[in-house]
């Protein structure tokens, strides 16, 4: 039987440095260094590096070090001056997911991973990327398909799927959860009916229905964030007819609550701005102050920016705003918004990233 001694030293044997000579805190400092875009080629490095990296400590090193990168990942259509024949190999898929690195300014196209449904939507939590349902590309029927991207290790998973089919929904995290509300059937019925992902559990909570059927309804959390409000949208008879309303649901009560004074044009898009709900539309971008001082002008609206085509998502934690769209000149680009000196910059991506973008999230690694 092998003494306690014994057992220690083998412990000692099999211990590899993370850097060989150096410390395994220092060493940790060190690889919590690497840019985001070297994550997969430092994971294949050995063992050691790649469960290092998919530690949740290693995001914590990441932040002591000012090391952490702004994504914004954006599920957008092919640049239709690629040509009308199809992708061809080795270039981007009609409807797919690209990644803008707000911190260094790099774009990719996440090439690993799967075919997406058109339409499909996106929301984040934590460093978890999920995208979600959308239409099937041959039948133009909404599907339940989760996929699941971690942005932390590079890697995509299949997620477990929707309980119901359905597309052009609302779609936002809120207090660890992502939510989805609302949107249409195949048979192009507005749903009322909502759910909750867990996206470390990998299971979806069937949640009691809003009040109203929402199609093309806005996504988002609530001033606190730990509630999702789904903003807008209108019934199966109405189409096109956009509310002025939106309900928020209550995870404690479990219940859906109306609020009747939300200004929620079509051209809108809806962000949460530390802790304020900020609305983006065709002359300025506005803060809601509550019931008593309504909505007030807090920036101008992002220059050449084309209405009703507007998504928007902050980053670096509420210092930055991410806006993509047309141009009204032509074209799609992206505007960043300061927040404390409340000047635009306008961004144009290569062409292959010029495509219309349907749904975008943001992640912070």
């Amino acid at each position: 039987m092998m003494s306690p001694k014994s057992r220690a030293g083998e412990r000692d044997i099999q211990h590899i440095d993370l850097i060989p000579g150096m410390p395994d805190d220092v060493a940790v400092d060190c690889l919590a260094r690497v840019p985001h875009g070297a994550f997969r080629s430092m994971r294949r490095v050995c063992r050691g590096w790649k469960s290092t990296a998919a530690a949740p400590e290693f995001a914590l090193a990441r932040a002591e070090a000012g090391a952490n990168e702004d994504l914004v990942y954006l599920l957008q259509f092919r640049n239709p001056a690629a040509g009308d024949d199809g992708p061809k190999v080795g270039e981007a898929p009609a409807y797919g997911v690209a990644m803008y690195n707000v911190t260094t300014g790099e774009w990719l196209r996440e090439r690993a991973a799967p075919p997406m449904p058109m339409f499909a939507q996106c929301a984040a939590v934590g460093t978890r990327l999920a995208v979600m349902g959308g239409w099937d590309p041959e039948t133009f029927e909404p599907v339940a398909d989760v996929h699941v991207l971690d942005a932390a290790t590079g890697v995509w998973r299949r997620g477990a799927p929707m309980r119901s089919a359905r597309s052009f929904f609302a779609c936002a995290e809120a207090g660890g959860k992502i939510y989805v509300a609302g949107g249409h059937d195949k048979m192009k019925n507005a749903l009322k009916t909502a759910e909750a992902y867990d996206a470390v559990a990998d299971g979806w909570d069937p949640l009691p229905d809003m009040s109203e059927e929402r199609d093309e309804c806005d996504g988002m959390a609530t001033v606190a964030g730990d509630k999702f409000l789904a903003v807008s949208g209108y019934r199966t008879g109405r189409q096109g007819g956009f509310e002025r309303d939106a309900e928020w649901f209550d995870p404690a009560s479990r219940e859906w609550r109306r609020l009747e004074r939300v200004r929620a044009p079509p051209s809108a898009a809806h962000v949460v701005v530390r802790g304020r709900v900020w609305c983006i539309e065709g002359t300025a971008v506005m803060e809601w102050r509550g019931e008593r001082r309504g909505w007030i002008e807090v920036g101008a609206y992002p220059p050449g920016l084309k209405a009703g085509t507007a998504r928007a998502v902050a980053v670096s934690g509420g210092e930055r705003v991410v806006v993509t769209g047309a141009i009204e000149s032509g074209g799609h680009a992206l505007w960043v918004f300061d927040v404390q000196s409340k000047n635009w910059t306008v961004v144009q991506p290569p062409s292959e990233f010029a495509g219309y973008v349907f749904s975008m999230a943001s992640i912070r690694v």
